[in-house]
């Protein structure tokens, strides 16, 4: 039988348990607030083209296309067409260097935890569900504290009504009941 607790990935949803599994309960929960209820697509491209173009213009005098291409990650290809445009941009201009997924990860992760999802999770489309912890951590949960805590403490905690925790508690107490006779 699993240990339910805060601290094993089995007691948290799909994709969470993969997250808790790779960065930690704590940035979990921080991508669960931020995230919950979405279905997000990870591009495979991590940069904008007009961080691409920006970034060829800048370089291209200093390095071959085939080193670009590996700083940004695409083909030679791609770098030889950027090549062959000329990118203009304004002093004080703001050129958005990372995708939209991407940049709102950078915001509010920071940069290592942005290109740690970007390696997991590129080309795929994720969704996060609003509910972090699973039916049977969410029963664990409660029987350990509905003694202690009251329905509205233990819904406010687990992200439920509380008409569901007392839905919940009525059927321990139930299983219970049964158990003794």
């Amino acid at each position: 039988m699993a240990i339910f607790n805060e601290s094993n990935s089995e007691s948290y949803r799909s994709i969470y348990g993969s997250l808790f599994s790779e960065f930690g309960e704590e940035l979990t929960i921080k991508i669960h607030k931020a995230y919950a209820g979405r279905q997000i697509s990870f591009p495979k491209k991590l940069y904008t083209e007009e961080y691409i173009s920006y970034y060829v213009e800048k370089n291209k005098a200093k390095k071959p296309p085939s080193v670009i291409a590996d700083n940004l990650e695409c083909t030679e290809r791609i770098i030889r067409r950027h090549m062959k445009e000329t990118f203009h941009w304004e002093q004080g201009q703001v050129i958005t260097k990372y995708r939209p997924v991407y940049n709102e990860l950078y915001k509010e992760f920071g940069e290592k935890i942005m290109k740690e999802f970007y390696v997991l999770y590129r080309g795929h489309q994720i969704s996060f569900p609003k509910k972090l912890y699973t039916e049977n951590y969410i029963m664990h949960y409660v029987k350990e504290h509905m003694w202690d805590m009251t329905s509205s403490e233990l819904a406010k905690e687990l992200g439920y009504t509380e008409r569901r925790i007392s839905q919940l508690i009525k059927s321990i107490t139930d299983r219970q009941e049964r158990n003794q006779k």
